[in-house]
Formats: C-alpha cells, structure tokens, sequence
C-alpha cells in the first residue's frame, strides 16, 4: 500500500490515500465490470473514461467537509473490510448536504462492507464524511464521464 498523498489540508479532511494494489485492482474492476450494465442503464449514460481507484482511509477523528466532485460525472464509493461484513467503525456516515428524503430527514448512509454506491458527482450532490468517532473506515472511489444517452 504506497500513500499517494501523505499530507491533505486537514481543516478539509482528514484521510489517508494510497494506491489499491494490483491484485485487488483486479479484483475491484471485475466487480465493477458485474455491474457497469445496470448502472448505464439506471442512469441512461454510457460509461467513458474514469480516474484510478483511490483508496481512502479514515481512522478515528477523521472526516472529510462538504465539498462536490465536479470534475467528472459520476461517483462510485464502495466500502471495504478484508475480515468483515459487518460496519467496523462508528461515525464517518456519507452525508448528502442538499438531498433530504420524503419526511424532510437529511440522507445519511453508513456504507456496509461490500456495498457500492453511485451517485451523480455535481454541486447537488455535494456531500462529505461525518467524523470517525471509533474503528476505520476504508472507502474505494473513482470517478467516471460518461455519455448521456
């Protein structure tokens, strides 16, 4: 696991960020490839370029502030615990700043291991990562353009 960015602004965040290995590399883009289909065809987009895999680490006292991804179009956060399906960690909940379910309740998810989630990456889906308030939380991102179709 190298760090590709040892030092971050920690008023903004604070994260570990390291490069995923190549054999879990493999792993994940298969994982991906199970189902790229289905996310084109929810979003009605085709998939184009995307960035590597950035592997976040969050440890106690960690988080990272609101803040959109508007460089590219979609984002996909995929949790992850070699040992576990279990949540290993209390607190570091994805929080969608402007997005508020039916009963007016802020959308605030705790990823499970293994779980995947994509959303648009754009100022309404602006976002950030409650605080670590015990464990790790590891967190596989990358960003994707795409095609509407």
């Amino acid at each position: 696991d190298s760090v590709l960015l040892s030092e971050t602004n920690e008023e903004i965040r604070k994260t570990n960020i390291y490069s995923l290995d190549e054999k879990y590399l493999e792993l994940y883009t298969n994982r991906f490839f199970l189902h790229q289909a289905q996310i084109e065809d929810y979003f009605k987009i085709a998939l184009t370029t995307s960035t590597s895999v950035q592997v976040l680490e969050y440890l106690k006292n960690s988080f990272y502030s609101m803040h959109s991804d508007n460089a590219y179009n979609y984002m996909w956060e995929n949790s992850i615990d070699e040992n576990t399906t279990d949540n290993t960690f209390i607190g570091g909940e994805l929080l969608f700043n402007f997005l508020y379910d039916v009963n007016g309740n802020e959308i605030k998810i705790k990823p499970k291991a293994g779980s995947m989630l994509v959303f648009l990456s754009n100022p309404y889906f602006t976002h950030e990562v409650l605080k670590v308030i015990e464990g790790r939380r590891i967190t596989l991102v990358q960003w994707h353009n795409a095609i509407i179709n």
